[in-house]
């Protein structure tokens, strides 16, 4: 599926193709966003061509969508639209234009992204970019576009009122999402909700609580940051810890090779300030011996352990 998205998306005929600009905020509402059709003009359209035809030709490759997967320079990371917030954005914004059409410029201020649709011959290329807080540059960068909107136009002009810049986070095609920037893609989508959500049902469940002595120091360590949140629900994902023999063998190998875990009489793991991260990794089974150096490593970095 994600190769046929790939092999669409380089022969889409974007040159051809009408443009739609919607502009969407998030909603506390069951849709979750709020969107809103602005009219552009064929200088700004062209703009929007080249910007996709920029970011199209920069990607030659793919891989899965992981809660820890980042995409290569010349590469992006692949997810079914289904499986994402993106699919409520897409059935609002596939919608006739005219019904959500806007000449009110508040609407646009504090926008989370805009969308732009590309549509030749009865098929559709969703293209994707998070715009900055407040939507209004604090300096001049280059090769970006500036818009004004005015009577009901979003028009390209030499001022500053509003910044598109030359790239796009998102190409939605064929019902597959290709990721060219995660932290736009989960920022929109609201996928760091979801790593608060994994994490809170993991300290929930026995099996995994089972393994310590006091949760605590762990969870003063993870607080609310987006990385090991993210470690956190690949963890839940992986779910290694719910094998009844995992906590034994992990206390056997984490004894041999020194690596400063403590446990009690009873086998749990007695989590501290100074081993949480080391923790983190063992979870994930992120320490790897190589089979041909006999180097230890934590991955994915690929730092050796010493």
């Amino acid at each position: 599926m994600s190769d046929l998205a790939l092999k669409s998306l380089k022969a889409f005929d974007l040159a051809g193709s009408s443009v739609f600009l919607w502009v969407f905020k998030k909603s506390a509402g069951t849709k979750k966003f709020k969107a809103y059709y602005i009219k552009t003009d064929p200088v700004l359209e062209d703009a929007l061509k080249g910007f996709a035809e920029n970011e199209r030709a920069r990607i030659n490759e793919w891989i899965p969508y992981g809660h820890l997967s980042q995409p290569t320079d010349d590469g992006c990371l692949t997810i079914a639209v289904g499986d994402t917030d993106f699919q409520v954005l897409k059935d609002l914004v596939d919608e006739p234009e005219s019904d959500h059409a806007t000449n009110d410029l508040k609407k646009l201020k504090g926008a989370v992204g805009y969308l732009v649709k590309f549509v030749k011959d009865g098929k559709t290329l969703y293209a994707t970019r998070r715009t900055p807080m407040t939507w209004k540059p604090v300096y001049k960068k280059k090769n970006v576009i500036n818009a004004i909107f005015e009577n009901g136009q979003l028009s390209a002009v030499a001022g500053d009122e509003f910044t598109l810049e030359p790239r796009f986070d998102i190409f939605a095609l064929d019902d597959v999402l290709l990721v060219s920037n995660k932290r736009g893609f989960e920022s929109m989508m609201q996928y760091r909700a979801g790593y608060v959500q994994a994490f809170g049902e993991l300290k929930a469940e026995p099996s995994f609580s089972a393994l310590f002595t006091d949760m605590a120091p762990l969870l003063e360590y993870v607080g609310e940051n987006g990385t090991h949140l993210k470690r956190m629900a690949v963890i839940q994902e992986k779910s290694l810890y719910s094998d009844p023999k995992y906590l034994k063998a992990l206390k056997a190998v984490a004894t041999k090779r020194k690596w400063g875990v403590t446990f009690d009489k009873a086998g749990r793991i007695i989590p501290t300030a100074a081993t949480a991260k080391v923790i983190i990794t063992l979870l994930l089974d992120h320490r790897l011996v190589s089979e041909i150096t006999d180097i230890m490593y934590d991955v994915p970095d690929g730092t050796p352990v010493k």
